[in-house]
């Protein structure tokens, strides 16, 4: 059952319309003296990544990548990976769900595209669950002790990665909300009835007020999602 739970939840968390899927293999090589990073954040790219890493005499200093994130586990795994590894990264295209709310601010440099998007749609700490198509045909298909014990599994599974998020986000220096504070009643008006909104992000001074700082935008200034034709992010500032 605690599979079936964390793959919910990987669902859950990592669901996304841009097009790229999880599901696809995650492209992983050097290139121009850097690291790169394409696709779906996973705890197979993540060998692959660090096996590349450790076979180079000539370690890069930068990692380029472009992800719509993945389950908790391994984003913070990749997080704390750039972190010990003092790793620049650089997000020419979009870094989205654990790419941001762990890989992004594990970084010592970033640098970013002046359309490039840091989105965000939330993480365990919150507490919140919205299950998509597919979970919610398997819950109502299940019989209802069994839904209720997957949904009990789902509620732990929730709280311990909210309590690794919580202590990662502190092991980095930043701000517990990073990820969660779109979701506050006060910011969701912003996004959520909006078919195209994918979720939020943040400008400089909004990522300097969480200690997310050290953001080089290329050819400034930067407005995250100009390129995307219908996916959107609302921007929103922290206090």
């Amino acid at each position: 059952m605690r599979h079936l739970a964390s793959l919910a939840l990987l669902s859950l968390l990592a669901a996304s319309p841009l097009d790229q899927s999880v599901d696809e293999t995650t492209q992983v090589y050097l290139g121009n003296g850097e690291l790169n990073y394409m696709g779906g954040v996973n705890e197979d790219a993540n060998k692959r990544l660090f096996a590349l890493y450790d076979s180079l005499a000539d370690k890069p200093t930068v990692l380029s990548i472009r992800s719509v994130g993945g389950a908790v586990g391994p984003g913070m795994a990749l997080g704390r990976w750039v972190r010990e590894r003092k790793l620049d990264i650089k997000v020419l295209e979009f870094c989205f769900s654990s790419c941001a709310n762990y890989v992004f601010p594990a970084a010592r440099q970033k640098v970013v595209s002046n359309f490039a998007v840091i989105g965000y749609h939330g993480g365990p700490s919150s507490g919140q669950v919205q299950f998509d198509d597919a979970t919610k045909k398997m819950l109502d298909a299940m019989p209802p002790a069994q839904r209720k014990a997957f949904m009990d599994d789902l509620d732990k599974t929730i709280k311990l990665d909210g309590e690794q998020e919580r202590a990662f986000l502190r092991w980095l220096g930043v701000r517990e909300d990073l990820s969660t504070l779109g979701q506050r009643e006060r910011y969701q008006a912003r996004y959520e009835n909006d078919s195209n909104m994918l979720g939020w992000t943040y400008s400089l001074e909004g990522f300097a007020r969480f200690g997310v700082r050290d953001i080089t935008v290329i050819n400034p200034p930067w407005k995250p999602g100009a390129a995307m034709r219908k996916a959107k992010f609302a921007l929103i500032e922290p206090d």
